[in-house]
């Protein structure tokens, strides 16, 4: 009898108004401290996914950037890097430029040509 009125006693107190709302306070704080672990792993998924992009940039970049130190160890390397930047030839040889026709024949035009205004007071300086 004795366990019995343990039992009733214990279960009263188990299922009080008390005992319910400490619970319920205990699972909102727990539901809440989860719900901030979460997005602090989204957060850490992006910056993940940010740095490995930029990672796998860089090493792209490096691996072109040491074809060109290799590139530049050798003597021909050197002298096409030189003739690039500097407009230069080697002995023997010429340097040609070509200069894009339809451009020059525009700007010519356009300075013979003038205002109206420019080419009938042009009349009057002479």
């Amino acid at each position: 009898m004795i366990d019995f009125q343990e039992k009733k006693q214990f279960n009263k107190i188990l299922y009080s108004k008390a005992t319910l709302v400490i619970l319920l306070v205990i699972i909102i704080f727990l539901a809440r401290s989860t719900y901030d672990i979460y997005k602090k792993y989204q957060i850490s998924v992006d910056d993940y996914t940010s740095v490995k992009k930029d990672y796998d940039s860089l090493n792209g970049r490096k691996a072109m950037l040491t074809s060109e130190i290799n590139k530049l160890n050798t003597d021909g390397g050197v002298d096409e890097e030189i003739m690039s930047k500097f407009n230069v030839a080697k002995p023997g040889e010429t340097v040609v430029t070509v200069i894009d026709a339809t451009d020059t024949s525009q700007s010519a035009g356009n300075s013979s040509q003038g205002s109206f205004w420019s080419n009938f007071f042009g009349l009057f300086k002479k």
